[in-house]
């Protein structure tokens, strides 16, 4: 097997430990092997999960394709906001880099790569295991419309990732561990698809979202992992503060209109009836 190959695995066993580590902090009482297949099996047999599936399956189908074209598109275009950025900006990013022992890097790294992707899951799980189905629709729609409200920013406000402006006084750390993790990311997210950050902005909607529920650990324990999200894409050097300020309110934005969505239009349960 490659290297590279070797990388994508632990990557992969990475994630799904994180994955049933966090499901069996969230839900102490309960088998997060069992909880998954009570899911899968409830699922597998509604009309309305085929929705929800066909929406995730598309969107990731348009990120890729976004991504695959973005070079092209930003050189179409002809403009670029990473000078602007970096006249607003100068080198504060650079004050997260300021201490950067190798644990501390591994750490940041494991939470960016490993952690962030399975925290929609975890809380989608959790709200099941509860009974909290509207919660569970809210954080599906507050994925949606984060997605579909950030990329036309990825389109056509070019912005390079805060390590590749060019200044020297931010490095990306990752690659300090292996440049081969910085490779398995770029199928998903171009080089200059930076402004709002789309770490931050799903982390803090799911935070807000999760605020409603009933699950105590799970309120606190998305309230920090959140912090770490953000705190990670600053100090592993792939964004500016501005846009985490930007997923910030992207976040509030979109936490507004899932809520809007669920309790006000409920279009999927009108296309989609479970059996």
């Amino acid at each position: 097997m490659r290297h590279p190959d070797l990388v994508l695995l632990f990557g992969a066993c990475m994630t799904g430990f994180s994955f049933l580590a966090l499901l069996k902090w969230c839900v102490p009482d309960t088998s997060p092997f069992g909880l998954v297949w009570r899911f899968a099996r409830e699922h597998a047999v509604s009309k309305r999960s085929l929705f929800y599936l066909l929406t995730l399956l598309s969107i990731l189908f348009f990120n890729i394709l976004e991504t695959r074209y973005d070079d092209l598109i930003t050189h179409h275009l002809r403009w670029d906001f990473t000078g602007l950025f970096m006249q607003i900006e100068g080198s504060a990013t650079a004050l997260f880099q300021v201490v950067h022992p190798t644990w501390l890097t591994y750490i940041f790294a494991s939470i960016y790569l490993y952690v962030f992707p399975v925290l929609g899951l975890v809380a989608v799980l959790v709200s099941y295991h509860n009974g909290e189905r509207d919660l569970g629709r809210k954080l599906f729609w507050g994925m949606v419309f984060n997605y579909v409200l950030i990329i036309p920013f990825y389109i056509l406000v070019p912005v390079s990732e805060r390590w590749a402006a060019g200044d020297g006084e931010v490095v990306l750390l990752m690659n300090s561990i292996s440049p081969l993790l910085i490779e398995g990311l770029r199928p998903l997210s171009g080089l200059n698809n930076c402004f709002p950050s789309f770490h931050c902005s799903l982390a803090v909607t799911f935070m807000m979202l999760v605020s409603q529920s009933a699950n105590r650990r799970l309120r606190k324990t998305m309230v920090v992992l959140t912090a770490a999200v953000v705190m990670s894409t600053l100090y592993l050097g792939f964004h500016w503060v501005l846009d985490v300020f930007g997923g910030v309110v992207f976040a509030a934005v979109c936490t507004v209109l899932a809520t809007w969505a669920v309790e006000n239009f409920r279009l999927e349960l009108v296309l989609y009836r479970t059996r």
